[in-house]
Formats: C-alpha cells, sequence, structure tokens
C-alpha cells in the first residue's frame, strides 16, 4: 500500500501547497530551475541567487512564509527542477560556496546559459 508524503525529498515530486497569496506552488515555478525559499536566512537566499548568477544558470525564486500548508514540506530551502521534482532541499543555512557545489551536483554544465 503506497503513501504521500508532503516532505520535500530529492527525487520525489513536488507536493502541492497553497502559497500565502492564495496561489498554487505550481502556478509559480520558473521553467527552469525554481528555489522555494519559506521561511529561509535572506542570506541564504542570496547565495543561491549569487551562485546561479555566478554559473549563468537562470533560478526563479519564490519567497513566502513557512505556514499553513508550506509547513508539509519540512524544509526552509527546495530546489525544484523543471519538471516539478525535488532536486535538494534542506532546513539549515546555506552559504554562496555550498549553494554553488549544489547547483553544479544537481544541474551540472547542462544548466548553463550559453553565451
Amino acid at each position: 500500500v503506497g503513501r504521500h508524503d508532503y516532505r520535500a525529498r530529492a527525487g520525489h515530486h513536488l507536493a502541492p501547497a497553497v502559497l500565502s497569496d492564495g496561489r498554487n506552488v505550481y502556478e509559480q515555478l520558473g521553467e527552469g530551475y525554481t528555489l522555494l525559499a519559506f521561511g529561509a536566512a535572506p542570506q541564504a537566499v542570496q547565495a543561491f541567487r549569487d551562485a546561479a548568477a555566478d554559473e549563468g544558470l537562470p533560478l526563479q525564486v519564490i519567497v513566502d512564509r513557512a505556514e499553513g500548508e508550506r509547513q508539509r514540506y519540512a524544509a526552509a530551502l527546495i530546489l525544484v527542477r523543471p519538471d516539478q521534482f525535488v532536486a535538494w532541499a534542506d532546513t539549515g543555512n546555506v552559504s554562496r560556496d555550498a549553494a554553488l557545489v549544489i547547483l553544479q551536483q544537481v544541474c551540472g554544465i547542462g544548466c548553463r546559459v550559453a553565451a
């Protein structure tokens, strides 16, 4: 018997949730990778923005409160692939160097935008 788990886990499809503005999280996902930041430290969010810019990776960032259905994800930072599967999730703070390593591991060189 299968069961559904709302936690954001790498390799699993992102569970639906309503954002604080009433829209479904899927309505806000970008065409490429998306970073969901639910109550995450602003420095961690900026670390991902900077690392993505350094890599030439377009990154949609959604910042929202960790309330309601979003708490079911059990993560403050969730990196979502273009196919709506979770690439990476964590509850802690992330440095720019760590964010760069995460993006490189998740995306590889295939994510880079041609100059």
